[in-house]
């Protein structure tokens, strides 16, 4: 015998036993006295089915909040990335406008070369490299950012831009991208843009060891923090004001 269930008429309070899934032309679904009443079919509902239901519903909401929990729990990390990487994107831009601002006596108001900018790509030595003749540049960016690679995306910045400025020089068929006067013109940045000095008594030829001279010289007056996705909400705030 299936099992049975105590069903009640919401108007009279008058119950019966019945299934739990009574056929529809099962006249326990319906109280017929009032249904007779009131000219329409009233029917009986099942307090325990109704408190099973509300049960299950409430297990299922439980279940479903926890896996949205669960998925924004895995989630935030990327979501915080993200913020972060506009945040860093939006510094970099800024800094290559003013950047390319100091440069204009070379670069005769050529515009602003494209940054791109890479992430969690900073493998040996390559930081990032210029197109001059796409007028594009690439700056390869850290998940984490301390303070001397946040100085070295800034160092990289100078110099991919400095290549789109400064076009290189071709001596006996060969073309010097590193010149004496690419270096004239970031030697000019540095010092307009950090206030230092920098002289060039040290350099025997004209190369990437001329880069290690400036930094040499200079690098601890970059005052220049990206954030990362590990700082609190109030201290992504970075040193650089965009001033």
């Amino acid at each position: 015998m299936a099992k049975q269930v105590r069903w009640v008429c919401p108007i009279c309070n008058g119950g019966l036993l019945a299934p739990t899934r009574p056929r529809k032309n099962d006249v326990r679904r319906y109280c017929l006295p009032c249904s007779a009443k009131s000219g329409r079919l009233v029917d009986r509902v099942a307090p325990s089915l109704d408190r099973q239901r509300e049960k299950r519903t409430a297990i299922v909401q439980q279940k479903q909040k926890a896996k949205r929990v669960r998925i924004a729990r895995k989630l935030q990390p990327k979501k915080e990335q993200q913020r972060v990487d506009e945040m860093r994107a939006k510094m970099i831009h800024k800094e290559a406008e003013r950047i390319w601002e100091l440069m204009k006596p070379y670069h005769k108001g050529k515009r602003l070369p494209q940054i791109v900018i890479a992430r969690g790509q900073n493998r040996g030595r390559q930081y990032g490299h210029a197109s001059s003749w796409a007028n594009q540049i690439q700056v390869n960016v850290d998940r984490t950012q301390s303070v001397s690679r946040s100085r070295r995306v800034w160092e990289v910045l100078a110099h991919e831009l400095c290549h789109c400025a400064v076009p290189p020089i071709v001596r006996n068929g060969a073309r010097d991208v590193h010149s004496r006067e690419f270096y004239h013109c970031l030697r000019d940045v540095w010092q307009r843009r950090w206030g230092c000095e920098i002289s060039f008594a040290k350099v025997s030829t004209w190369g990437y060891s001329v880069d290690y001279i400036i930094q040499a010289q200079a690098e601890d007056r970059i005052d220049w923090l990206l954030p990362t996705a590990t700082d609190k909400a109030d201290a992504l705030k970075p040193v650089w004001d965009g001033a």
